[in-house]
């Protein structure tokens, strides 16, 4: 269709028709991982981030659907919504887009959307420390200026979207040959693939190809899993967990707002973008919760749960969860995947374990929820993996009242070994830096196993095999465990080895892994051996080495 310009609805119908492209072609952009383990997540990542932005734009009132607000909504959900080092570089990608759109009050020509995909990217790259060539970032750039040169002035949107399609899909071609390991899987980049599959949608969108409203679309739903949802219902002091947004009407005091629910009751959570605030608090009084924000505007996406019913449904009684926080100096929250492993954080200081990792990447408000809810002057974020940096990070950059620090742990083990130079009483940047040095004094490798047929490196690997993972490089490949575990160590440097700790997945039953402990310690008797149950789910081991 020959549209010179679209209004708001129709910009929104093309935002929900991408939503719903990747939401549709996310397990083929996961397949497109570099490495054969079954953790290849860039399309569900992204699918996640999307998902957030319908969620926002499903909030705008049908008689306040303007362009502006639009791209305003879409870009606050992005960013809220962002998972992983994808998501977060496509948040960067649609918060450009969306200051340019924001500008468009009711409509949008074809020039804004020259406009808009050339700050988009200029976003995206100041977003990277280190811009690698090869990702989604090169197809961002290329395609964009690609537009720019070709664009005239009689150019339609569909003119402007065929012709960023046109550039995008042929520099997502000569991904492999720009980083090199996208060539030798036989694969091209995930993340620039899932970008050109939106912007296919929102050309479907445009030319009504697609049924926005009606489109089947399937959510992976991380839960936001308070701890204080797990203690008996007798210790349960503010019964409602109260969670709203508030479309702003006049500005809210945020500080204001804060005081007032910590009259009510505790886990308080107000943040504001914009002209959006979310609102969290467990209370006994929820009603005076939504008549006071509802002086500042609509209140949307209003939840009200019983939190002592919850408890005796879970039928959990966890006697050291506080039903109450304490307000603090200085707390640590970290990522991690399976109970053994949640324990071991506790035990080490960590006052608030956001449930994820890999497969299951927490989103930028994860982070932010889990800064408001531990009640810290200064919050020091644990990542616990190279995919969820980012996140923390622009956690850490919208926190404006916590001062947050990032330690950039890629590993579990990283995480681990940076707690042990933690000092609650300690000032944040000194454990911050003490934290970091720390974890650079452990080696980490992972096993699992290949999902499909592949050549990494030296390795031909077959699906099922296998698979010893040492800092982020396949070390090892075969199909007996014990085997398997002593080549990775072999790449551990272990002959100046003193201690290796395993920790034992979901997967693998005690006896198995005492069985391996019994077999390591005969082989290297010059290093201590420790194993713990960690229950995560993906890798049947992780380990350490110091």
């Amino acid at each position: 269709m020959n549209y010179t310009s679209i209004d708001g609805k129709q910009f929104m119908n093309m935002v929900l028709a991408g939503v719903n492209k990747l939401n549709a072609d996310k397990a083929s952009i996961d397949s497109l991982n570099v490495f054969p383990v079954p953790d290849g997540d860039t399309g569900t990542n992204m699918s996640l981030t999307l998902n957030s932005v319908a969620r926002f734009l499903g909030q705008i009132p049908e008689a306040e659907i303007t362009v502006a607000k639009v791209a305003e909504q879409m870009a606050y959900g992005a960013l809220m919504g962002a998972r992983g080092n994808s998501g977060v570089i496509l948040s960067q990608i649609l918060g450009g887009i969306a200051k340019v759109f924001a500008t468009k009050g009711d409509a949008a020509d074809a020039k804004s959307f020259v406009e808009g995909f050339a700050n988009g990217k200029e976003s995206a790259y100041k977003a990277v420390v280190k811009p690698m060539e090869g990702t989604i970032l090169t197809v961002c750039r290329e395609a964009s200026e690609y537009l720019s040169a070709v664009y005239q002035e009689n150019f339609t949107i569909e003119d402007c979207l065929k012709a960023y399609l046109e550039e995008g899909y042929r520099s997502l071609d000569r991904t492999p040959e720009l980083l090199p390991v996208l060539k030798q899987a036989g694969v091209v980049d995930a993340g620039a693939k899932g970008l050109l599959t939106i912007v296919e949608g929102m050309l479907a969108g445009l030319n009504g190809q697609i049924d926005f409203a009606t489109e089947n679309k399937q959510e992976t739903v991380i839960e936001n899993d308070y701890p204080e949802y797990h203690i008996h219902p007798d210790q349960i002091t503010f019964q409602y967990c109260t969670e709203l947004i508030v479309r702003n009407k006049k500005e809210v005091d945020v500080e204001a707002a804060r005081a007032y629910l910590n009259e009510l009751g505790d886990c308080t959570l107000v943040v504001s973008a914009g002209d959006i605030t979310k609102v969290h608090v467990h209370t006994n009084h929820p009603g005076q919760v939504l008549e006071y924000f509802g002086s500042f505007g609509d209140l949307n996406d209003i939840k009200i749960e019983n939190m002592k019913a919850q408890s005796e449904r879970f039928g959990v009684a966890d006697e050291t969860a506080a039903a109450e926080r304490e307000h603090k100096a200085l707390a640590v929250v970290a990522v991690s995947a399976g109970e053994g492993l949640n324990e071991i954080f506790a035990g080490l200081g960590v006052d608030y374990v956001i449930t994820g990792g890999q497969t299951m990447n927490p989103s930028t408000e994860d982070f932010m929820n889990a800064i408001e809810i531990v009640n810290a002057d200064a919050v020091i974020l644990l990542p616990n993996n190279k995919n969820i940096i980012m996140a923390a990070e622009q956690a850490a950059n919208l926190s404006q009242d916590v001062q947050v620090r990032v330690v950039a742990s890629r590993t579990i083990p990283q995480g681990i070994a940076s707690l042990m130079a933690y000092d609650a009483d300690g000032d944040v940047d000194e454990n911050a830096e003490a934290m970091a040095d720390a974890m650079q004094q452990v080696r980490s490798a992972e096993v699992t196993y290949a999902v499909r047929d592949t050549s990494i490196d030296a390795f031909e690997i077959k699906e099922g095999q296998l698979l010893g993972i040492v800092e982020g490089k396949i070390k090892a490949v075969g199909d007996d465990m014990q085997q398997l575990i002593c080549d990775a160590l072999e790449e551990m440097d272990m002959e100046n080895a003193e201690l290796a700790t395993l920790y034992y997945g979901e997967g693998v039953t005690e006896d198995d892994a005492n069985q391996l402990l019994a077999y390591l310690e005969e082989h290297y008797p010059d290093v201590e051996f420790e194993l713990y149950l960690g229950a995560q789910a993906v890798y049947s081991y992780l380990i350490s080495v110091e």
